[in-house]
């Protein structure tokens, strides 16, 4: 078996009709990015997307630390691999039958994982017994040294089998073995020798110095690159004496005693059974079966679901003040984009909250398409902005919190952790500014999921003990039960013996852990029932909006339909708790929103009654509407007495016809429209301080005044034109995120993999689409499935992801959308930046429109 493309596909599409529809349907509720549109049609089409390199690494990501370790001693081994030989690397008895003890029955839950997400399946048996294992070379490439070495081993069996005549004789004479019968029976002596450990260790136990310098360096590196021992004299008779004895191999020929040249432009190496045996009694590949111990406390739902309910109710109050302070008046970017420190205060304080919180919101808002940038240095806020201010609470938290959950980037890290190789000495000074242009991280996806999905291996009634150090111990168990996704590219930092800086770990999960307790996903060191909801995010967005809403539903208390109204030391509404959309509808109607407390506040004014009039409401009927949303019989006497004196003051703002002429005692208002580029047209003159003139029809000037913003209303009695404050900014589209339409309806799994395992569901693919028969004239590089993902995305205009190779580099990927295509070239937006960039449809080698993160 080979690890080319096509073979690995056919190995992995046997494997999956060897488990029939019941097994491939659990298989793909475990790698759901295998379904995603254009569905696949084929066995081989399934098989294909499962062994494409970014979906093996998201599966990857869900690997607990066992199974990462067995991966990658069999990432060092060779492919496929003799299960034996991995169970000798794991320092396990090579036992026949089930397992005898817990580490082989950790390594067995490890195998099952790793073939559950179809990572690593049985290949077919050898000749003579032995079990075989094969791995999806896109999972072997994610370890460039695995085991810290720097070659993949090679199996002995593969270098006696190329052993022929003179060189098998010589070998057996020095080992002083028998050397009777044919070549085969020679080899199965020689191969017998070499795989009993304790005879390889007798046997460097006698070798000269520089043998067993020459070894143990190998032993170490498996490999003699760049080392000064290979080109040292020592190391020559070294490598002569082990090579004697058939303890080498080169990555370009088998090792034999009369073989040369071992150390010029070939890699000198140890086979597999030979470095198992030359570590002796220490494992040649680390196993950790069992998780860490933490410091747990106990703590009972009701704590843990109170706490929840506290934090969101906070995080509620706090995300309806900030965003009301963005709508009141828009933030201004700064030049380089980002919302500076000033602005970010000025929205601090507006809210009272921290500025974490405001970031938070910000960047929750701006993802859920709340918030955009207008193109003209400012933040506006949307029409869904307006939509969502009348939703229930519920549905308001639920709509922040999965933008947060999706959300490829982490808002409260303001500076940068580090790099690679230490401190990032290019990062600019001072805290990040709020909604600034960053690179997209599906890693910090990724890392969100991990600590949700490792807080949840808690159970029921335990919690992390806050009291100590509750960072650390998150961070020890991300590394025991996602060790792949404890990092991303925003907190990498790189170790060259692969060792855990915990100080690192704790700066990086900081910001995360703080955003999840101000969302009340975790409190008290535990997984809320939030926390809980959020977990599922292979869901439908739609399917699990409804179902985090419905959680939050129950985990907030209930909205406050009725306000306390009082006139100390003026009139004013008060709501205790969170607001229902029908009570805070019927204030913004009737009152003005404090500036201090925007969510719980509202300020009864001249004002805002006199626009409350404006819409044709009287004074009984704003009463009455007073009187049901009042938590007393008995509405405040100063209340009562302002709202019948506006009424009877009401209508000073009027536009008589056919005159038009229209005045106001607020003058700051006439000189606004007397300045108004946008009602120019109208050929306002000023007659005084109060008086406006149109030589146009009302008709004409109520039309341009509602065009205008200020919306006004016709007394069809009295001829006269009441005038609102004008309306706020509001972006009419939600640039963000981008994302594809609707999802179509999940597959019943069960359903699909019996469709596939029927007699017509894995024969060729049908006709082509009239986009892939476009597709298919120039670009030639793509195979069918590539091909037909992208003509795909192009149908439905949908995102994509491409490799490019234009030239003789190595070829680059590119997130794109927005796609357009006039043969030979493909146009398109890349990542955030909405400069349009030209592809020519001959370079381009791979289609992966598969979700990440």
């Amino acid at each position: 078996m080979s690890d080319s493309k096509t073979s690995a596909v056919d190995q992995l599409r046997d494997y999956l009709r060897a488990l029939g529809p019941t097994g491939l349907a659990d298989l793909l509720a475990e790698r759901r990015d295998a379904l995603t549109e254009p569905r696949p049609r084929t066995l081989s089409e399934i098989a294909e997307r499962l062994l494409r390199p970014g979906s093996v690494e998201r599966a990857a990501q869900r690997l607990s630390l066992p199974c990462v370790e067995v991966a990658e001693a069999l990432a060092a081994l060779p492919t496929p691999c003799p299960r034996p030989m991995l169970t000798s690397m794991l320092g396990l008895p090579p036992g026949t039958g089930g397992p005898t003890s817990d580490r082989e029955g950790a390594l067995e839950q490890a195998l099952g994982r790793l073939s559950a997400l179809g990572l690593v399946w049985p290949g077919e048996e050898g000749s003579d017994e032995q079990d075989i294992l094969v791995m999806a070379k896109a999972l072997r490439d994610l370890w460039k040294e695995p085991l810290g070495l720097r070659g993949r081993l090679v199996g002995f069996e593969t270098i006696v089998e190329n052993l022929r005549g003179e060189r098998l004789a010589e070998a057996l004479e020095t080992l002083g073995l028998p050397g009777e019968g044919s070549e085969t029976e020679q080899r199965s002596t020689l191969l017998a020798h070499h795989c009993d450990a304790g005879r390889v260790r007798d046997l460097v136990a006698q070798a000269p110095a520089s043998a067993k310098d020459l070894l143990t360096h190998l032993r170490q590196y498996n490999s003699t690159t760049y080392s000064s021992i290979s080109m040292s004299s020592a190391g020559q008779e070294g490598q002569n004496w082990a090579a004697d004895r058939v303890l080498l191999s080169t990555n370009e020929s088998p090792a034999s005693p009369s073989s040369i040249g071992f150390f010029g432009a070939r890699e000198t190496q140890l086979p597999a059974e030979v470095l198992i045996a030359l570590r002796g009694p220490e494992p040649a590949a680390p196993f950790h079966p069992q998780p860490p111990q933490l410091p747990l406390t106990t703590v009972t739902s009701q704590n843990i679901t109170e706490a929840a309910s506290a934090a969101a109710v906070v995080f509620l109050s706090q995300a309806t003040a900030v965003l009301y302070a963005c709508a009141q008046q828009p933030p201004v970017l700064l030049k380089d984009g980002g919302i500076g420190t000033r602005e970010l205060t000025r929205i601090t304080k507006a809210a009272r909250c921290t500025p974490a919180t405001a970031r938070l919101v910000l960047e929750s808002a701006h993802s859920a398409g709340l918030l955009a940038h207008d193109g003209q240095q400012r933040i506006l806020a949307t029409t869904a902005y307006d939509a969502w201010t009348t939703r229930e609470p519920a549905g308001q938290y639920s709509q922040l919190a999965l933008a947060w959950r999706t959300m490829r980037s982490t808002p409260t890290r303001t500076t940068p952790i580090a790099d690679r190789y230490g401190a990032d000495s290019d990062a600019p000074q001072g805290p990040t500014p709020a909604l600034a242009s960053r690179v997209d991280c599906g890693g910090c996806r990724a890392t969100r999921t991990a600590l949700l999905d490792s807080a949840a291996t808690l159970g029921p009634r335990h919690a992390l003990d806050t009291t100590g150090d509750p960072l650390g111990a998150l961070a020890d168990l991300l590394a025991w039960h996602r060790p792949r996704a404890r990092f991303c590219a925003c907190t990498q930092k790189y170790s060259y013996r692969g060792e855990r800086d915990r100080d690192h770990e704790k700066a990086a999960l900081a910001p995360l852990v703080r955003e999840a307790e101000l969302l009340g996903v975790l409190a008290h060191g535990a997984l809320s029932p939030l926390g809980e909801a959020l977990r599922h995010h292979d869901l439908d967005p739609a399917l699990q909006e409804t179902g985090l809403a419905a959680t939050a539903h129950q985990v907030l208390p209930p909205p406050a339909q009725t306000a306390r109204l009082s006139a100390d030391p003026d009139v004013r509404a008060v709501v205790d708790g969170m607001c229902s959309p029908r009570l805070s509808g019927l204030l913004d109607q009737l009152a003005d929103r404090a500036e201090q407390h925007p969510a719980s506040e509202w300020h009864i004014t001249p004002a805002s009654l006199a626009r409350a009039l404006d819409t044709g409401r009287t004074a009984d009927e704003i009463l009455d509407t007073l009187r049901t949303i009042a938590d007393s019989t008995v509405l405040p006497e100063e209340l009562t007495d302002l709202v019948r004196k506006t009424a009877d003051t009401h209508d000073r703002v009027s536009l008589t016809t056919p005159a038009s002429v229209l005045h106001s005692t607020d003058t700051a208002l006439i000189a606004e429209l007397a300045t108004s580029d946008r009602l120019a047209p109208l050929r306002l003159s000023s007659l005084a301080p109060t008086v406006l003139t149109s030589p146009l029809a009302g008709g004409t000037v109520l039309a341009a005044l509602r065009d205008a913003g200020y919306a006004p209303t016709h007394d069809q009695h009295e001829g006269a034109i009441h005038l609102k404050h004008p309306l706020p900014d509001r972006y009419p589209l939600l640039p963000a995120p981008r994302s594809p339409g609707a999802a179509p309806q999940p597959p019943d799994l069960l359903d699909l993999a019996e469709d596939l395992f029927s007699p017509a569901g894995d024969r060729p693919a049908p006709q082509l689409s009239p986009t892939e028969h476009v597709l298919a004239r120039d670009a030639q590089r793509l195979d069918p499935p590539a091909l037909r993902r992208l003509a795909y995305a192009l149908d439905h205009v949908l995102e994509t992801t491409i490799t490019y190779g234009p030239g003789a580099g190595q070829p680059t990927t590119h997130a794109l959308h927005s796609l357009q295509l006039d043969p030979p070239y493909l146009y398109a937006c890349t990542g955030s930046d909405d400069e349009v960039s030209t592809f020519h449809l001959s370079h381009i080698e791979d289609v992966d429109a598969e979700t990440s993160g």
